[in-house]
């Protein structure tokens, strides 16, 4: 296995054992894929349904049922354009912007239990390194043509 390889694996690795450890967690009305959908919604304000299939990979019509739960749940509203009337986008209600709140200060919790024998030092290099990584993978998603992913060819 070439480093990049055992790179990969160590990200998929670390992002599928954080994964596992929040389900536990996320209990009660809403499940681990609703929290996420609820946190990409705190994230980006408001957000097309469109956006949230684009981003995880669903179909629109898996989104819009997610939406149409949390919405029942009272934790997202749908929002009309007032520019476009056509556009419809999501958004946290009070009760939605708690539960993140919530979620969020649970993580943290979580995390600082986990990795409380880690350095400081060793925390900060491992998020300028992380976030080194996500700005290369944006730069490289940006320079791609819309809908063209690159299968391992060398340009």
């Amino acid at each position: 296995m070439n480093i990049f390889e055992s790179l990969l694996t160590s990200l998929k690795r670390a992002s599928e054992v954080s994964i596992s450890v929040m389900k536990p967690r996320d209990i009660g009305e809403v499940n681990h894929s609703q929290v996420i959908f609820l946190f990409m919604i705190h994230h980006k304000g408001e957000i097309k349904t469109s956006e949230i299939s684009d981003h995880f990979g669903v179909t629109s019509g898996a989104a819009t049922g997610i939406a149409d739960k949390l919405e029942n749940l009272g934790l997202i509203e749908r929002r009309r354009s007032q520019t476009d009337r056509r556009v419809v986008t999501l958004g946290l209600t009070e009760k939605g912007r708690q539960l993140v709140l919530e979620k969020k200060q649970e993580h943290v919790e979580l995390y600082q239990y986990i990795l409380q024998d880690f350095s400081e030092e060793e925390l900060l290099q491992t998020i300028k390194l992380l976030n080194k990584i996500s700005d290369k993978i944006e730069a490289y998603q940006e320079e791609q043509p819309k809908g063209e992913q690159r299968n391992g060819d060398i340009r």
